[in-house]
């Protein structure tokens, strides 16, 4: 899939027609993939395209000031926003009345692909397995993969990070191994401590199950979710 970047907004003619449908043309690919319960990196990709685009526009007025913050770090995309602010300079008011179109087309899809994320929330719990430990910000996730009919282990540590006064967490993952599925709940315990015996770097670990029925694409959907909620849950 050919993803949606701001160069896609980069005027080389001015029928604005033309550029609508290219962009409708590249949307309508995010929702063949949205349609397959496939969530990511489609999701980040349109969310991220929309606050550039936001951030451009509320720049309406001040082109060639400093860049957006959401770019300074990025060499590449800091020469693609420079190449947008000189095409804007000779096409200001097709430029904004193509981004100005695009964002309200955007959000509404990305509100499409909210409404599949929610739904597989709603049908995921995260628990705690075998003995609470002292540290909870590391330690093993196991994930169904229930289209082919495995357990997914990956071991993961959680960082808190600050930008001024607000706190931030990110979930480091890597995978371990697999397992078959679980009969009953209480045998993620064996699991546990069959990982504690493997890998004795740290025998009082946390360990968490993911629990779903759900059988979406693991990498796409049922993965980052499961780590989204459980850095909500150890965070919380």
């Amino acid at each position: 899939m050919k993803c949606l970047t701001i160069e896609s907004f980069i005027a080389k003619e001015t029928d604005i027609e033309l550029s609508q449908y290219k962009i409708l043309s590249g949307l309508k690919e995010y929702r063949t993939v949205f349609n397959k319960n496939q969530l990511y990196p489609a999701l980040s990709e349109l969310v991220y395209l929309s606050s550039q685009l936001e951030e451009i526009l509320e720049r309406k007025g001040s082109l060639g000031l400093p860049l957006p913050k959401g770019i300074k770090n990025s060499h590449k995309e800091k020469n693609v926003f420079i190449e947008v602010i000189d095409q804007a300079k000779d096409h200001k008011e097709y430029f904004f009345d193509l981004i100005e179109w695009a964002i309200p087309v955007i959000k509404g899809l990305i509100d499409e692909a909210y409404l599949l994320y929610h739904f597989v929330d709603e049908n995921m719990t995260i628990e705690e397995v075998g003995i609470k430990p002292i540290f909870k910000n590391e330690g093993y996730i196991i994930v169904p993969d229930v289209k082919h009919s495995i357990l997914q282990i990956h071991r993961f540590e959680c960082s808190t990070y600050s930008s001024g006064e607000t706190p931030f967490h990110s979930l480091k993952t890597r995978f371990v191994q697999n397992a078959p599925p679980l009969n009953f709940s209480s045998e993620s315990e064996f699991i546990k401590l069959d990982l504690v015996k493997k890998y004795r770097d740290k025998p009082n670990i946390a360990a968490y199950l993911c629990n779903t029925d759900l059988d979406f694409p693991f990498n796409e959907t049922i993965f980052p979710v499961a780590k989204r909620k459980l850095l909500d849950y150890i965070t919380d």
